[in-house]
């Protein structure tokens, strides 16, 4: 049956030497991986750009319940990009982000929370004027993101009473653990401030190439310490090159 629904694109694998594999996180079915054919030909009306990290597509799709791979009969953009295709900075923002949604989104079944979420914050990072105003955007993503996937931190920092944040157990606490997945001062009091901003304020929040670096390895051990099989993010080396470089 065709069914008519928004799709994110997460990542695409080669199928044959004209069609390709996508993985799409829908609207309406949640997680889905279609097969689409004829991408790489001169004649091709689906065109690779439009199957890039994070574009959002208007899909009208075949769907049967439990079937591994659905087909799709058009695609079009739901959203047209005007800068992030052609920002390294945001296009690489894109990578590592499309790549922890691949690693972390299972389900299919639908969650228009979710879905307006991430839409929001794909054209927010598109839309973001300049590095100032993005660069701390990944990480606010993967503090929010974790709010859907069950593990948000707990909302109870005191700078002299609970000044470390416990990464096993999501929380900030008087005293460093026994063991050493915490985080202290002053990364957990900018972790701190960092879960009370929006996405459009974290400009606000002043990091040095150092903190930012560190508070992202301190997530994605979050991310390790709570998600089972949650492997290495090959794309952080990109965000490193982007920040460091």
């Amino acid at each position: 049956m065709l069914h008519n629904t928004q799709g994110i694109v997460l990542k695409t694998f080669k199928y044959s030497e004209t069609s390709v594999i996508a993985r799409v996180y829908t609207q309406k079915f949640g997680v889905q991986t279609y097969i689409i054919n004829s991408v790489h030909t001169k004649q091709a009306r689906t065109k690779p750009a439009l199957l890039q990290p994070l574009t959002i597509l208007d899909m009208v799709v075949y769907h049967r319940e439990h079937k591994t791979m659905n087909h799709v009969k058009e695609l079009r953009p739901a959203y047209t990009f005007t800068s992030l295709p052609y920002d390294v900075v945001k296009s690489g923002l894109a990578l590592f982000i499309s790549e922890i949604l691949y690693k972390t989104l299972k389900e299919e079944t639908a969650n228009n929370q979710q879905f307006e979420f991430l839409y929001h914050f794909i054209t927010l990072l598109d839309q973001n004027p300049n590095l100032s105003t993005t660069a701390n955007l990944h990480l606010w993503f993967m503090v929010n993101w974790s709010r859907f996937l069950g593990f948000y931190p707990q909302n109870n920092f005191f700078y002299t009473d609970r000044p470390y944040f416990d990464l096993t157990e999501g929380a900030f606490c008087h005293r460093q653990s026994t063991h050493s997945h915490f985080i202290a001062l002053p990364l957990s009091q900018l972790l701190f401030r960092l879960m009370q901003l929006g996405a459009e304020q974290t400009a606000q929040l002043e990091l040095n190439k150092l903190q930012r670096r560190q508070l992202l390895q301190y997530l994605l051990l979050y991310y390790r310490l709570h998600i089972d099989g949650f492997e290495e993010v090959k794309s952080l080396h990109v965000l490193e090159e982007i920040f460091e470089g």
